[in-house]
């Protein structure tokens, strides 16, 4: 539905009154990017549907960052986070069956998982597996990959989109991180077995984690090569450094056994949050038993892993509800179907179009990106993608009603409630926006 300027000033008004008493107008820069194309409020979420302030209804495509992957609102995930609210939202003391249940599901779906503590973000999530990481090994240095993103704290915010200039060395992505923080994180391209192991041969006997996104879909999609993952399992055996998976993205959206799962190769520890709870504030970190038993809160175990709303019930009701949808109902085999139709027709008109670029993506994600071609194999095959072109692109598909966000690194996700008319409706509209660019 393209925009109403009858209606536009009504989410201008509450934009303008955000932007007095928020830093950006939004609660973090990404979604402050939104206004690139113009602003908005967002007011409502129904399956696949967003709807403003002011009345324009989008198909969402942004799905809150990948979360949504059963669709805004689904009437059970909601009915069980009611229940649960109902029974009083947190104890903060001992445990309840929820925390119980959920554990046990990811214990049986998850490989790499024996044993689970929960928490609220994908980046408590990995704050915590690197502390579990370090009090293991006794090693302060973390090795993680360009193009990789694993929260914002100090300890790994560095190079996940460093300008071309920068590409190969140390990039902090914000202003106040601590130095030795940053000193003490080294970083390889990814799909590049070689340097891994220069590194290792290095390092190895400082290292305390190494971390990456299987998938590393914070620029989009890079596919990982099979030698790639198994000397990454091979030398972190080797040395005794553990060996994390940022799952955020990927577990519960690509597979209910995570990319580890579909690849065959598993890691020490894994993170997942995002589509585990269906859009509900919900995280984990879980792994190889010895490793998460260092926070047991025994005389004999000094890791510090706390939250007082780590284990609120809401929250694992809905993952609970969310694991066994996705399970019982191959939510996944449904949306890999659905994502290569989206990736071959976006192909298709790119060709038929004469539009330089190419789409990229795996099962429910998928991305364009102009500028640029083949196959993405390292964040630098990335960096030439061309970026205005791209926010052309988000804004004259959010004026036919089709909302993603305008960051050209970033990536469009399909939920369960997507269908074959928004995908028609989609080609329909990406043909037109494309003859015009």
């Amino acid at each position: 539905m393209a925009n109403d300027p009858t209606t536009q000033n009504r989410d201008e008004s509450v934009v303008d009154r955000a932007r007095d008493v928020i830093p950006g107008g939004a609660q973090t820069g990404l979604r402050a990017q939104a206004y690139d194309t113009g602003d908005v409020a967002f007011e409502s979420a129904s399956d696949a549907t967003l709807a403003t302030v002011g009345g324009e209804q989008y198909t969402d495509y942004h799905l809150g960052f990948g979360p949504i992957v059963l669709g805004h609102a689904h009437e059970g995930v909601d009915e069980a986070a009611r229940g649960a609210i109902d029974d009083g939202v947190l104890y903060g003391a001992g445990t309840a069956p929820l925390e119980v249940e959920v554990a046990e599901r990811l214990v049986d779906l998850l490989p790499s998982v024996e044993m689970v503590n929960f928490c609220n973000s994908g980046s408590e999530a990995t704050y915590h597996a690197i502390r579990l990481a370090r009090a293991a090994t006794g090693n302060e240095k973390v090795l993680k990959f360009e193009g990789c993103y694993h929260g914002w704290h100090d300890y790994v915010d560095v190079s996940v989109y460093p300008p071309a200039d920068r590409v190969g060395e140390r990039y902090p992505e914000s202003d106040g991180m601590l130095s030795a923080a940053v000193e003490n994180t080294l970083v390889a391209p990814f799909n590049d077995p070689e340097a891994v192991e220069e590194i290792f041969r290095e390092h190895g006997d400082d290292l305390a984690a190494v971390i990456l996104e299987p998938i590393p879909h914070s620029v989009g999609c890079l596919l990982p090569r099979t030698t790639f993952l198994e000397t990454l399992r091979e030398v972190t055996e080797v040395n005794g450094v553990p060996l994390i998976f940022d799952e955020v993205i990927s577990g519960f959206r690509h597979s209910p056994r995570g990319v580890q799962g579909e690849v065959g190769v598993t890691p020490d520890l894994t993170c997942v949050a995002k589509a585990l709870g269906n859009g509900y504030p919900v995280a984990a970190i879980g792994g190889r038993a010895d490793l998460l038993a260092q926070a047991g809160g025994d005389n004999e175990s000094g890791v510090v892993i706390s939250g007082t709303y780590s284990g609120n019930l809401p929250g694992l009701a809905a993952a609970r509800e969310t694991i066994d949808t996705v399970v019982d109902e191959d939510v996944q085999g449904y949306l890999t179907d659905l994502g290569d139709r989206y990736r071959e027709g976006l192909s298709d008109l790119l060709e038929d179009r004469g539009v330089d670029g190419r789409v990229v993506g795996h099962r429910s994600i998928f991305s364009v990106q102009f500028g640029v071609r083949g196959e993405p194999r390292d964040y630098e095959d990335v960096v030439g993608l061309d970026e205005e072109r791209f926010r052309a692109f988000a804004a004259g598909m959010r004026e036919r009603g089709h909302f993603f966000t305008p960051n050209p690194y970033k990536r469009h996700h399909l939920s369960a409630a997507h269908d074959e008319t928004h995908l028609e409706s989609y080609l329909d509209a990406a043909d037109a926006v494309l003859a015009e660019l």
